[in-house]
């Protein structure tokens, strides 16, 4: 299976309110999409979008998914919040808002198309980010940002400031987790900022983030949309 890269050359204006974006992908030829989260399972796919044969795509992020969950698929799904991040604190009890099963981390950003997975979009404030996102394994992080989409169960103001570690050359390294938050129900687009990287030896493992600050995306719209074809 052949995969393509086509970068959003158009940048996105985003409403910290309805959080609606719309854009263009330049050279998009795939036909038209929706735009799907896959936080629920592929049976259960949230629709948030469309892109059209031309490249045109719109994104709405005002509803609540929570909202048409079943109790049961509400408690398999609906988790403590302090899950949900992709960063998060190495000492549970630094992050005591936590506790509550209210958050939902929505997973990747889907092209669905003839009832099949047809690609992916990574929003991101610097294209060479990409390769990290993908695989963060064998490829370098820069510092720059990337974006993810959030499903709170209740309002949250969120401002906390902790470490974890990453273990790397028979050490723990230190990483700075900053948290600023103004969490609305339903769905929220966060910014994770990796302020600062450490460097490793290739041979040994790929480079990491070392202070990592989460703010709302509204605060800072420039974003690139990177879409990544499946066929």
């Amino acid at each position: 299976m052949r995969l393509s890269l086509t970068l959003l050359l158009l940048v996105i204006l985003i409403s910290a309110q309805a959080q609606k974006i719309s854009g263009k992908i330049e050279g998009h030829n795939k036909g038209e999409m929706d735009i799907v989260l896959t936080m629920f399972g592929f049976d259960k796919l949230v629709k948030i979008g469309t892109l059209g044969s031309g490249g045109e795509f719109e994104i709405d992020l005002s509803s609540n998914p929570a909202e048409t969950l079943s109790k049961e698929d509400f408690d398999v799904f609906i988790s403590k919040l302090s899950y949900e991040f992709q960063y998060g604190c190495g000492n549970p009890d630094d992050f005591p808002e936590g506790e509550a099963q209210i958050a939902r981390d929505a997973g990747f950003i889907a092209l669905w198309a003839n009832d099949t997975w047809a690609g992916s979009l990574i929003p991101v404030s610097d294209p060479n980010l990409q390769p990290w996102m993908e695989d963060n394994g064998y490829n370098d992080p820069i510092q720059a940002s990337f974006y993810k989409v959030l499903l709170l169960t209740q309002d949250v103001e969120l401002q906390k400031k902790c470490t974890n570690f990453d273990y790397y050359n028979d050490e723990d390294i230190e990483i700075e987790i900053e948290y600023d938050l103004h969490l609305k129900k339903g769905l929220n687009l966060i910014q994770y900022k990796l302020e600062s990287i450490y460097k490793t030896d290739p041979d040994i493992r790929a480079s990491f983030p070392t202070k990592v600050k989460m703010t709302n995306a509204g605060e800072n719209p420039e974003i690139i949309w990177m879409a990544t074809y499946f066929y």
